[in-house]
């Protein structure tokens, strides 16, 4: 009785693991493919500063072109201000950007005064004046069962304000 119990669950499992390449195989096929969603920076603002550093926000649209709703599980990300490094990462996510819609998701940022003070004084003096340049790359991992992260890289001109 335990030979036919173990071929009968050996069988079983070959059969699911046959299904389950079939359906991955059609949709291969069919020709189904993600579009990448736009990504930019909308805004970059302090939010606290102190002897020991400081806290940015910074806030980012999403427009999807996809008809069906992207849920983000994550966020890399490298930011240029002024074509210098700015902050770069990971940022765990736990939204949706709608079907052929628009979001946004907002990203804190904590900068070692020490290590960033020469150059931010600078970048803070003028981005709190006038709009300063950016570049942003970075992905998009969502969570859909065998989709890669979706890419995204845009450049424009964002303003720094101050809380």
């Amino acid at each position: 009785m335990k030979q036919v119990t173990l071929f009968v669950r050996k069988r079983a499992s070959e059969i699911t693991s046959l299904l389950v390449a079939t359906m991955l195989a059609s949709c291969a096929a069919s020709g189904v493919s993600i579009e990448k969603p736009a990504v930019t920076l909308s805004a970059v603002e302090m939010s606290s500063l102190s002897f020991s550093g400081q806290t940015f926000v910074l806030s980012f649209d999403v427009s999807n072109p996809n008809p069906f709703p992207l849920p983000i599980r994550s966020v890399r990300y490298h930011l240029q201000l002024a074509d210098q490094t700015f902050a770069s990462g990971e940022s765990l996510g736990d939204f949706s950007i709608p079907a052929t819609g628009d979001g946004e998701f907002d990203i804190s940022v904590e900068l070692d005064i020490l290590k960033s003070a020469g150059r931010l004084t600078g970048l803070l003096r003028s981005g709190m004046r006038e709009p300063v340049p950016y570049q942003l790359s970075g992905s998009l991992a969502v969570d859909i069962p065998y989709i890669k992260p979706l890419p995204f890289s845009t450049s424009g001109v964002v303003t720094i304000a101050s809380n």
